[in-house]
């Protein structure tokens, strides 16, 4: 028994291991899914979904034996997808320009929801300095307390080609006190967040796609 242990513990460290290195890898996209509004939306393995905005360009072809993922199971999800077609995911999204659809329908850009969090761009501005200001709109249905969230922004011109992309953190509380909190029912507005480098005169559609990133909460 006593030599058998050694063995037991070598494998319960691998199996902790590999539980980590599970958590920390990004959800794989498995099936592309096109909505009767000629949308397209992305199925993850993790069982989340996004929209596709950016135009593909073919890279390696995935194994023919790739399985194919069940469809998160939310009414939100379920309403969307009626009348779709599903294929299987085999290019990868490496080019930085916005599809044509996306142009014509931007105004799925401008939200973007993940773990009972949903981030809609409100407005923007323009000041003295010729930076681009912008702001958006919080609101939470999820049990949890939300104390930072990161968003990567990406402003694409009127031709749909990608100018740059920022991260920002969209929510930033107060340490210790709670009522900074992001919580469940509550809607807040964001700071505004300027950026440099952005031609007035190439963004007048206000394109721009938003994916939430970190969320910590306590």
């Amino acid at each position: 028994m006593y030599k058998a242990l050694p063995y037991y513990a070598a494998l319960a460290m691998m199996l902790i291991s590999l539980s980590t290195l599970a958590k920390d890898m990004a959800p794989e996209p498995v099936a592309i899914v096109t909505l009767e509004n000629g949308a397209s939306v992305k199925l993850n393995d993790d069982f989340t979904w996004e929209y596709v905005f950016l135009e593909n360009q073919p890279t390696a072809q995935a194994p023919k034996d790739t399985p194919t993922s069940t469809a998160p199971n939310t009414p939100e999800f379920n309403a969307a997808a009626q009348g779709a077609t599903v294929a299987t995911v085999t290019t990868a999204e490496v080019a930085n320009s916005l599809s044509h659809r996306a142009i014509e329908q931007s105004d799925l850009l401008k939200s973007t929801a993940k773990n009972g969090v949903k981030i809609s761009y409100l407005n923007s501005q323009w000041d003295s300095k010729g930076r681009l200001g912008l702001n958006f709109e919080l609101s939470s249905t999820s049990p949890e307390s939300y104390v930072m969230i990161e968003l990567e922004i990406g402003l694409f011109a009127d031709s749909g080609q990608l100018i740059k992309k920022e991260t920002v953190e969209v929510w930033q509380a107060i340490f210790r006190m709670p009522e900074t909190y992001l919580r469940k029912g509550q809607t807040r507005k964001s700071d505004t967040f300027w950026i440099e480098g952005v031609d007035k005169a190439q963004w007048s559609k206000q394109l721009l796609t938003l994916k939430m990133k970190e969320m910590n909460s306590r």
